[in-house]
C-alpha cells in the first residue's frame, strides 16, 4: 500500500504540472509573462521562507554561487516557457517541454562526462521525427513559441543535472530559497524593462492562476515529489511523471479546444515514445535481464 500510495501521488503531481500549461495560457490574457513569473515566485518565496525558516542553515559563498547558477537556469526555463505560451498552444508547449528528459543525458555528459547511451541517441532520433510532425515547420514555418519552449527544455535539462550536483553539497532549503528570490528579482527587472504595468489586470482569473502555479504547482508538488519519489523505482517514477505531457494535452483539448491533425497526433505519440524509451531502457535492461558469470547469456529476472 505504501508503494501504491507513493505512485498515485506521483501521478497526482504530474497532473498538477499538466494543468499549469492551460492555466498559464489563460492567465497570460490578464498578466504579461515576466510580471506573471515575478508575482508567482514572490508568493512562493514568502510562503516557502515561512515554512522552512528553522531549516535555513549552512549559508556560504559556495551555496550562494550554486543557488545563483540554479536560479539563472530556472529563470531561463520559466521565462522561455511562459513567453512561448503567448505564441503556441498549451498542448504543444507541454509536449516540447517534455523533451527536457531526453536532453538530460547529454547535459550529464557536458557537466559530469557521463557517457551518452545508445537508447539516448535512439530517443533523440524518434523525438526529432515526432517534433517535426507536431510543429510541421515546412508548412507552418518555425513557430516563435515552439522555439522558445525548446529553449525551456534545454534549460530544464541542465537545471536537473546541476541541482543533483549541488544538492549533494549544500543545504537544499538554502538552494531553493536562493533560486526563488533570484527568479523573482530577475522577473521584476525584465518586466520593468520590457513590459507595461498597464497590461496588468488583477482579475479573478489572474489571482487564481497565480495561486495555483505558486502553491500547488510549485510548493506542494515539489514537497510531495521529494518525499514520495524514493518510495518507488526510478523506472516507475519516470513513467508516472511522464503523465504530465498527456494530461496537459487532455486539459488543453477540454478547456482550450486544442485541435490536432493526424500527423500531429502521430508526432506527439512519437515524442512521448522516444522520451520513455530513452528514460527507461537502461532500467528495464538492469531490472529484467542479467548475464551469467561469463556474461554470455541473459535470463529474465522473475
Amino acid at each position: 500500500m505504501k508503494k501504491l500510495k507513493a505512485e498515485l501521488i506521483l501521478v497526482f503531481i504530474a497532473a498538477i504540472w499538466g494543468g499549469t500549461f492551460v492555466i498559464i495560457k489563460i492567465t497570460l490574457t490578464e498578466l504579461p509573462p515576466f510580471y506573471f513569473i515575478a508575482f508567482r515566485f514572490s508568493i512562493a518565496t514568502v510562503i516557502f521562507y515561512l515554512l522552512v525558516l528553522n531549516k535555513l542553515s549552512g549559508w556560504s559563498k559556495g551555496s550562494l554561487k550554486a543557488g545563483f547558477i540554479l536560479g539563472i537556469l530556472l529563470f531561463a526555463g520559466f521565462a522561455s516557457q511562459t513567453s512561448g505560451l503567448l505564441y503556441t498552444t498549451a498542448s504543444k508547449s507541454a509536449l516540447i517541454t517534455g523533451v527536457n528528459l531526453l536532453i538530460v543525458p547529454f547535459a550529464q555528459y557536458f557537466i559530469i562526462k557521463r557517457k551518452v547511451g545508445f537508447e539516448n541517441w535512439t530517443g533523440v532520433a524518434v523525438v526529432l521525427i515526432g517534433l517535426y510532425l507536431l510543429t510541421n515547420p515546412a508548412v507552418n514555418g518555425i513557430n516563435k513559441g515552439d522555439l522558445l519552449t525548446l529553449i525551456c527544455a534545454f534549460s530544464w535539462a541542465f537545471y536537473i543535472i546541476y541541482l543533483d550536483v549541488f544538492s549533494r553539497k549544500y543545504n537544499l532549503y538554502v538552494l531553493v530559497l536562493t533560486q526563488f528570490v533570484l527568479v523573482s528579482m530577475l522577473s521584476f527587472l525584465f518586466a520593468v524593462l520590457f513590459e507595461s504595468t498597464g497590461d496588468i489586470h488583477f482579475s479573478s482569473t489572474a489571482v487564481w492562476g497565480l495561486l495555483y502555479t505558486a502553491i500547488p504547482a510549485t510548493l506542494i508538488a515539489t514537497f510531495l515529489g521529494n518525499k514520495y519519489q524514493k518510495e518507488t523505482t526510478p523506472i516507475r517514477a519516470a513513467l508516472l511523471i511522464t503523465f504530465e505531457q498527456p494530461s496537459a494535452v487532455i486539459f488543453a483539448i477540454i478547456f482550450m479546444k486544442d485541435v490536432f491533425s493526424l500527423l500531429q497526433i502521430i508526432g506527439g505519440v512519437l515524442m512521448i515514445t522516444g522520451i520513455l524509451f530513452s528514460e527507461t531502457f537502461e532500467y528495464i535492461k538492469k531490472a529484467y535481464f542479467k548475464g551469467d558469470e561469463n556474461g554470455k547469456t541473459a535470463e529474465l529476472n522473475r
